[in-house]
C-alpha cells in the first residue's frame, strides 16, 4: 500500500478523530482530510497538522472514505450529499447498527467494509473488528487491511451479527476499563493520596496487570485468583463484588449496549 494514500474521514468526532491521529501517527506522508461541519472540532484537528474541510468536497477524490458520523446522521448525511452516491472507491464504516446490506444499497457501491474500532486507535493501540462486503475485490481487501492494521489489533469476522456485540465489546470496552479505573483513582484519593499519584498507581495497576495477561496467556480470572489468598484482603473484596452481582452488572450492561446497536440499525 502507498504511503501516499489519500485517505477522507468524514466526522471529526472521538472516533474519526482518533483514526486521522493514528493514521497520522503511523504514516507521516498519508494525505487525511477530516470533514467535520464544526469549528472548534475542526481546529482541534487542524492543530494536530491534519487538514480539514467544513463539507464533503465536489469532485470527490479519495482512496478512502471512512464514514466516522453518528448513525442517526446517515439518512440524512445522504440527502445532503448525493454526490457520495456516486462515489466507486473503498468506503469504511465506523457507524454502529448500520448493516452493509444497507449501506451498499445507499451508497450504491460494492466496496463498502463495516467496522467497529475503538479510541486506543488513535495511539495505534486500538482493537478494530471488520466485516467485509460479498463483492469486495481482492485489491480492496489487501489496502484495507493494511491500513486497519496501523491502527492496532485486526480481527476479521464473516458473521456480521456479532458486530452488536463488538459494538458494545470493542468500541465501548475502553470506557468500561475508564470507568473501573476511575473507581479506583476515588478510592486512592478517599484514602489519602493526592491526585498525581493516584493516578500514577492506577496507570501502572492498569499497564502491569495487561503484561502479566499478555505474556501468561491465561484467563483473567486466573490471576484474579493468584492474588487472591485465603482469608485475605483481596478475597474480602472479591467477595463483596460478587455478593452485590458486579461481574453480573457488566455482562448485564454490555447486552443492553448491544440491544442498542440492533436497535440503531432499526431506525
Amino acid at each position: 500500500m502507498s504511503a501516499a494514500m489519500n485517505i477522507m474521514i468524514v466526522g471529526g468526532g472521538h472516533m474519526g478523530s482518533a483514526i486521522a491521529f493514528g493514521l497520522k501517527r503511523s504514516s507521516a506522508d498519508m494525505l487525511i482530510t477530516v470533514v467535520e461541519p464544526d469549528a472548534t472540532r475542526r481546529n482541534d484537528i487542524k492543530n494536530a497538522g491534519i487538514s480539514t474541510l467544513e463539507e464533503l468536497p465536489s469532485p470527490l477524490i479519495a482512496d478512502v472514505i471512512f464514514l466516522a458520523i453518528p448513525p442517526q446522521a446517515f439518512l440524512g448525511f445522504l440527502e445532503n450529499n448525493a454526490r457520495i452516491g456516486r462515489y466507486a472507491g473503498i468506503v469504511i464504516s465506523v457507524m454502529a447498527g448500520i448493516r452493509i446490506r444497507e449501506l451498499t444499497a445507499h451508497l450504491k457501491n460494492s466496496q463498502i467494509y463495516r467496522t467497529i474500532p475503538n479510541l486506543p486507535c488513535g495511539v495505534n493501540e486500538g482493537m478494530t473488528v471488520l466485516i467485509t462486503a460479498a463483492e469486495t475485490t481482492t485489491a480492496s481487501n489487501i489496502v484495507v487491511n493494511q491500513l486497519l492494521a496501523k491502527l492496532g489489533n485486526l480481527l476479521e469476522l464473516k458473521d456480521e451479527a456479532l458486530l452488536d456485540s463488538a459494538t458494545a465489546l470493542v468500541g465501548g470496552g475502553p470506557a468500561y476499563i475508564a470507568y473501573f479505573a476511575a473507581a479506583l483513582t476515588e478510592y486512592a484519593i478517599s484514602a489519602g493520596f493526592d491526585k498525581s499519584s493516584a493516578t500514577s498507581i492506577i496507570l501502572q495497576l492498569l499497564h502491569g496487570t495487561t503484561a502479566i495477561l499478555e505474556q501468561r496467556k491465561e484467563p483473567a480470572i486466573n490471576l484474579c485468583e493468584k492474588v487472591m489468598t485465603a482469608g485475605g484482603t483481596t478475597e474480602r473484596a472479591i467477595d463483596w463484588f460478587n455478593q452485590h452481582g458486579v461481574r453480573a452488572a457488566i455482562t448485564e450492561g454490555l447486552k443492553i449496549s448491544c440491544a442498542r446497536s440492533i436497535e440503531l440499525g432499526q431506525r
